[in-house]
């Protein structure tokens, strides 16, 4: 589904790095999503792959205002989440089992997990969320990291 994210954030590139600055999860709402498929606009969402040129990964910043909740549930066809919650505190509801999320929780779902989420407290819920092809992570981060020899060096 093609989507228009618009979203005022610097960049800096390199040969091998991309990183961005978004600014305050609080400032959330600045960003819009458009989703015309759906006849649908968001407020307080950030898709971050664009911006970063990430060939194997999704990252979303994500505001669930006070009160607030996702209003259907989805599945993926071929991606797991991962959701980290960074702040305040909520509900989630994955295959009609319902817990209770909060900063510190970080919840892994499968392509085939039927999720959604709702905020029911009194003050804003924040969470990123990883998607990745599940199934897709070839070696640990230990096994895949290679130290490099040269020396660290900082500028004064």
């Amino acid at each position: 589904m093609p989507v228009n994210q618009t979203a005022d954030i610097r960049t800096r590139v390199g040969a091998n790095f991309g990183a961005i600055y978004t600014g305050p999860l609080a400032q959330l709402d600045d960003y819009k999503l458009e989703m015309p498929a759906l006849k649908r606009t968001v407020r307080g969402k950030l898709f971050i792959k664009q911006f970063l040129g990430l060939s194997g990964m999704q990252i979303s910043m994500n505001k669930l205002p006070a009160g607030a909740a996702v209003p259907f549930y989805h599945q993926h066809k071929e991606n797991e989440e991962a959701y980290i919650f960074v702040g305040g505190s909520g509900e989630m509801q994955i295959d009609g089992e319902v817990f209770a999320v909060e900063e510190g929780t970080i919840v892994r779902i499968s392509p085939a997990g039927s999720r959604t989420l709702r905020n029911n407290s009194d003050s804003d819920l924040y969470y990123i969320c990883v998607q990745a092809k599940d199934g897709s992570l070839q070696s640990e981060t230990l096994e895949d990291g290679i130290k490099s020899d040269a020396p660290v060096s900082w500028p004064t």
